[in-house]
């Protein structure tokens, strides 16, 4: 009679993490060239034709709506606006569709590495049938949303610059309980993130639904999960580390041509970036590649597990990545086949990394140039006095900013103070706002910060008295804060000139009609228009300048401020890979809170000879693998 034989026992934390390594890397191993040549191809695809189409798909939903760039504080309600968000549906499903299908050419590729061309169409035709089904919905809030805010598992540059606005975490930070709240929230979607870390794997290799739930239940329990994770960690770590050798590698040559023939270091600094950005491609792709195969890996092994109607599509494999049974045979490849693939990858390298240096020819050499970009204090400077009051303005004078950035909000006496918030719990722990209390009231009451500094509320007269007396110019913002009178951009330049301060300073505003308004009124005076979020180009503004996030304060949206006679500051820069972008790219303002070590960097730059400082910055931009 037959008997129950007993289950192999299951591997520990560290046996099931090599195993998830090792077979990972063993498919990647047997795709070879053809993983390399599908890298280059979905990456070329993605930036040369599918990103370019899909911004100007946007661009003409702006325009349906009458706007020329987005500006999210003038949509207008009506017909063009339901016509822009149409069109802006039809832009992410078209997006959601492309990322689909590029992890369907990894996966698939991946899984079957013997997989031929019109099979691969093959795969294309039935994921798009997927796609279609209700079942595809929790996916596409996965990829636009989990996946792209916490990093773990696939990327693809069509989500990479999903995040939380530096602009909106900063400020949460700033409170110790809204920055523990953050911290928290961001916990609980990497925990959840792990969790559902399958989801696309599952769904690209199975022939039923329930993706998600798939996932959540491959994903149960610490045997399950850690491996996975220490797994994913050290592909991370292996591309940051191969990321850095690149980057060394890259600068060498150009060290070399500083110190011994300067003349020819544009050449060879062009055409170093240009083998950097295919080498970055490469690696890129490499890491995605890795990842995805580990997971791939993870659901081979739980395939036992997965939930009644979802099967599991016949694959290959040459790695051990199960305990419990032999690996698929891989299909044999064609002789001489991966020869032909690697040459081609080879050449098409080459082509890629000579026109990529001679394009960045003229780049460098713009780039190596002095930059004389003002560095901008936010609200002062915190590491020297609260925000917005006069130690903070006296501590950005001492560390030499360019301008002090502060903020005006009116009072419920019609009066003026420097202050950012409408209400006082974070700086004060009072339930009042500002629009209930008077000046007197408001510049007696002490506020202090999350470093231990204190001070008081200072009103706007005393702040820019004592500016006048620092010789330190200020970027006036005028906020509302709800007791905003219809005249209170009157009142602040009558105080202002009350003061003899109105033409020494310049002025930006969120609020388009007090921008509007103080151009009309004085047309003489600088002032910017303050965007939260931009996107696709410039606004219809009077201003003389716009004041973007840094979060879309792109290239193009910078040269696009400048061919339209606009100046472009961005807020608020406090990294230093971002200072150095900007200060790079001459952008004519950046609003920090560390205005001393962006002044620093801007000393260094202007002080420093030959081009291999400037393509140390630039080989940073573009290699990058997570």
């Amino acid at each position: 009679m037959p008997t129950d034989t007993a289950r192999a026992p299951r591997p520990g934390l560290w046996s099931e993490y090599r195993l998830l390594l090792r077979g990972g890397w063993g498919l990647v191993r047997a795709a070879g060239a053809r993983l390399a040549a599908l890298i280059l191809v979905t990456h070329l695809i993605v930036l040369g034709v599918a990103l370019p189409v899909l911004g100007w798909l946007f661009r003409e939903a702006l325009r349906a709506n009458g706007m020329s760039g987005l500006d999210l504080g003038q949509l207008r309600a009506g017909g063009g606006l339901t016509l822009s968000i149409a069109l802006i549906v039809g832009i992410i499903a078209l997006a959601f569709w492309l990322i689909s299908l590029q992890f369907t050419a990894f996966v698939a590729l991946l899984h079957r590495p013997g997989i031929s061309g019109r099979e691969l169409l093959g795969e294309f035709g039935r994921m798009t049938r997927k796609l279609l089904r209700p079942s595809s919905v929790p996916l596409l809030l996965y990829l636009f949303l989990l996946l792209p805010l916490t990093g773990f598992g696939f990327t693809s540059a069509f989500t990479r610059g999903i995040a939380i606005p530096s602009f909106i975490s900063g400020e949460l930070l700033k409170s110790a309980s809204n920055g523990a709240a953050l911290v928290l929230v961001i916990l609980l979607l990497v925990l959840l993130n792990i969790r559902l870390s399958l989801t696309v794997p599952v769904f690209v290799l199975t022939s039923g639904g329930k993706s998600a739930r798939a996932s959540w239940r491959l994903t149960r329990g610490l045997r399950a999960s850690v491996p996975l994770v220490l797994a994913i960690a050290t592909v991370l770590v292996f591309g940051a580390v191969v990321a850095f050798a690149v980057v060394v590698a890259a600068i060498v040559p150009t060290a070399l041509t500083d110190l011994l023939a300067p003349e020819a270091s544009p050449l060879v600094a062009a055409y170093s970036l240009g083998a950097a950005q295919v080498v970055g491609l490469l690696l890129s792709g490499l890491v995605t590649s890795l990842v995805a195969a580990v997971l791939i890996v993870r659901v081979r092994r739980g395939e036992d597990r997965l939930p009644a109607g979802v099967q599991m599509l016949p694959g290959e494999g040459s790695a051990p990545e199960t305990a419990a049974r032999a690996p698929r045979p891989p299909r044999p490849p064609r002789p001489g086949g991966s020869r032909r693939t690697a040459a081609a990858v080879a050449v098409v390298a080459v082509v890629l990394a000579l026109g990529f240096g001679t394009a960045s020819i003229g780049t460098l050499q713009r780039l190596s140039n002095a930059p004389d970009t003002l560095v901008l204090a936010h609200r002062g400077f915190s590491d020297g006095g609260v925000e917005n009051t006069l130690s903070g303005l006296e501590a950005a004078a001492s560390a030499g900013a360019d301008l002090v950035e502060m903020d005006v909000m009116q009072t419920k006496d019609g009066g003026f103070v420097a202050m950012h918030d409408a209400t006082l719990d974070r700086l004060a722990g009072r339930p009042e706002a500002v629009r209930d209390l008077t000046v007197a009231e408001l510049s007696g009451i002490a506020v202090r910060d999350l470093e231990g500094h204190e001070d008081r509320i200072p009103s706007f007269a005393d702040y820019v008295t004592r500016a006048d007396e620092l010789g330190m110019p200020l970027l006036i913002e005028i906020k509302l804060g709800g007791a905003d009178t219809p005249d209170h951009v009157e009142r602040l330049v009558a105080e202002l000139e009350r003061l003899d301060a109105l033409e020494s300073n310049i002025y930006h505003s969120l609020d388009a009609a007090s921008v509007a308004r103080l151009k009309q009124l004085r047309p003489d005076l600088t002032v910017g228009y303050t965007m939260a979020f931009a996107g696709a180009g410039v606004p219809d503004t009077p201003a003389d300048f716009i004041v973007v996030e840094e979060w879309t304060a792109t290239e193009q949206m910078q040269r696009a401020a400048w061919g339209s006679g606009l100046g472009f500051m961005v807020w608020t820069v406090n990294e230093d890979a971002g200072m150095h972008e900007h200060l790079r790219r001459d952008t004519d303002g950046i609003i920090t809170d560390h205005p001393d070590r962006a002044l620093g960097i801007r000393d260094e730059m202007q002080q420093e000879t030959g081009l291999s400082g400037v393509l140390v910055d630039a080989v940073t931009r573009f290699v990058t693998v997570v």
